[in-house]
């Protein structure tokens, strides 16, 4: 697996895919790029959602208390009241709210549409606070997926987006590419039908230009996306690769690879940070 990984990322390289140049940043680790990353980042996403559902109440107060109070004499004379009160009660004051409501709010886009799909698998590479796990933090139901690695078998963590992230170096040597890896396994029976591949990522001054998302079904790998690195955080998803080309669906597992390029020096890091997949899962 490792030898056609690696074929397939010079192929990449070869065929201009991926542009291995600098990108014109002027962000430079200083000391050889040991990437100590003490990170300042103190992440101020002051989400400035006011949400002005400010819900305006169309109350017309339509009072229509028609008691057409027939009665002769309603009361002690033991006479019949046949009041038939017609108000539709929807208050302590009579009124007929017409208040209805409507929250077509159904994870909608801007457009107004409704995604069907579903986050299938997440490596936020942290507990939500400042541990880090390789481990997947979220799963769909019946879906598995091994914890994430690298080519070389080695990595670090250091501040993510926020949390924590996974990192690596190594990413210069053209022969032998550096990858992140995971594989995800669908239910026993069903499918999972693949939509979008999301992440972030930050590289130092010295890490790699290009990235490429690779894929494998096991029966062959395929090339998903490519783009460029980023030398700081943003909003997440900073890079959306879509795989409707690749959808499926899929009843064996399939393998991710994240694979990087254009490093002008071994010690120069890469780090990736919220890899999610989503999708379709079919028990």
């Amino acid at each position: 697996m490792k030898h056609s990984i690696i074929l397939l990322m010079a192929a990449l390289l070869s065929l201009g895919l991926c542009s291995c140049g600098d990108d014109g940043n002027s962000n430079q680790d200083a000391g050889g790029d040991t990437d100590t990353d003490t990170d300042s980042d103190t992440d101020s996403d002051t989400d400035s959602d006011t949400d002005s559902d400010t819900d305006t109440d169309t109350d017309t107060d339509s009072d229509t208390d028609t008691d057409t109070d027939t009665d002769s004499d309603a009361g002690m004379d033991g006479s019949t009241d046949t009041d038939t009160d017609t108000d539709a009660d929807a208050g302590m004051d009579g009124s007929t709210d017409t208040d209805t409501d409507t929250d077509t709010d159904a994870d909608a886009g801007p457009d107004g549409s409704i995604d069907p799909y579903i986050d299938i698998v997440v490596y936020s590479f942290d507990d939500g606070v400042t541990t880090f796990t390789a481990a997947p933090t979220y799963l769909a139901t019946g879906v598995a997926s091994t914890d994430m690695d690298t080519a070389d078998g080695s990595y670090t963590d250091f501040v993510g987006n926020p949390g924590r992230a996974i990192s690596d170096t190594e990413w210069n040597d053209t022969t032998s590419p550096n990858y992140f890896y995971f594989i995800v396994t669908p239910p026993g029976g069903g499918s999972i039908t693949l939509d979008e591949f999301q992440f972030d990522d930050r590289r130092s001054g010295a890490g790699p230009t290009d990235w490429a998302i690779v894929l494998d079904d096991g029966s062959g790998l395929v090339a998903a996306g490519t783009g460029t690195t980023h030398t700081g955080f943003s909003a997440s998803p900073m890079n959306t690769v879509d795989l409707s080309t690749l959808a499926g669906p899929y009843t064996a597992p399939v393998s991710f690879f994240v694979g990087a390029s254009g490093a002008s020096s071994s010690t120069g890091t890469w780090r990736v940070d919220n890899i999610v997949v989503r999708g379709l899962v079919t028990p």
